[in-house]
């Protein structure tokens, strides 16, 4: 009995050694906040200041790009933000450019600007590349206010849905508003399970998670304009920061390590990560075979 109880707890350690490789392997996902909203269409802001939901914007990019390790996409640019949907554009109160620049400006962040489907496909081409400014996250303009996405923007988001999902998936962060498919038709295919639109007209409410995401942002900040769709079904890795008052969800996200897909033990390992997982378990294995037969 006591023979194969000593054969059996190599292969018992090499499995311990193996679980815990896995255990170990940090979980690299990005920031991500999703609203169904037009909070572009109903703030203001000049640079300098920023109210109602173009605030909602300056506090949603300043938590998702806080100091630290909120953002760990390997060579990404401190401060950098990917503005798929608007051109650059003078504050003017109604336009998404307006609204993501204003925002960028106060929190000290740079917009790089993807106006149109032939830009926006072409972003994602260049990201591939490296041919690009490497940013630190993406915003997506959604729709209901000017310069903003449009059906063929829609249908380039969508294309390059798994590009957004690896780049969340690499460390980057994401921001993006709106409703329907022009605004979230990529969501779909990233969580099929995630459903999107539908109701929410009325004032949005900070859940306890929101009021941490957002400090100093209230309500009267988030229902500067009515909401226009909501969140249901599987919301994956991902939370509720605000309701509206019929506690339909409004706005949803996650910090570092919140996914689109439900949570797991660890991100899926590369090939290379494999290796070195099966190398390490080997060693160990083969040092408890050895470390006994000394023994014996």
């Amino acid at each position: 009995m006591s023979q194969t109880r000593l054969r059996r707890k190599p292969w018992h350690a090499f499995f311990l050694v193996l679980l815990c490789s896995l255990w170990v392997l940090p979980a690299s996902a990005g920031p991500i906040i999703l609203g169904g909203d037009d909070l572009t269409d109903h703030g203001s802001g000049n640079g300098v200041t920023n109210q109602l939901g173009w605030l909602y914007i300056q506090r949603a990019i300043t938590n998702i790009m806080a100091p630290g390790t909120n953002i760990t996409r390997p060579g990404h640019i401190p401060g950098r933000i990917a503005a798929l949907g608007s051109a650059p554009s003078v504050p003017a109160n109604g336009d998404a450019g307006s609204a993501i620049g204003s925002a960028a400006s106060v929190a000290g962040f740079t917009v790089d600007y993807y106006d149109g489907d032939a830009a926006i496909n072409a972003f994602f081409v260049g990201l591939a590349n490296n041919t690009v400014p490497n940013p630190a996250m993406l915003w997506i303009a959604g729709n209901g206010a000017g310069n903003d996405l449009d059906t063929a923007e829609g249908v380039a988001l969508t294309a390059n849905a798994a590009a957004i999902s690896a780049f969340v998936g690499s460390g980057g962060g994401l921001m993006a508003h709106g409703s329907g498919v022009d605004a979230y038709g990529w969501l779909s295919t990233i969580l099929p399970g995630l459903i999107e639109g539908g109701g929410c007209t009325t004032n949005g409410v900070l859940t306890a998670a929101g009021l941490a995401a957002f400090p100093g942002l209230t309500n009267a900040d988030i229902s500067a304009g009515p909401c226009h769709s909501s969140f249901s079904g599987n919301l994956g890795g991902l939370q509720v920061l605000a309701n509206d008052t019929n506690g339909l969800h409004y706005i949803i996200g996650g910090g570092v390590g919140a996914s689109f897909a439900p949570a797991v033990i660890g991100p899926i390992p590369t090939l290379s990560e494999w290796g070195m997982i099966i190398l390490s378990s080997l060693l160990a294995l083969g040092t408890i075979i050895t470390l006994r037969r000394q023994r014996q």
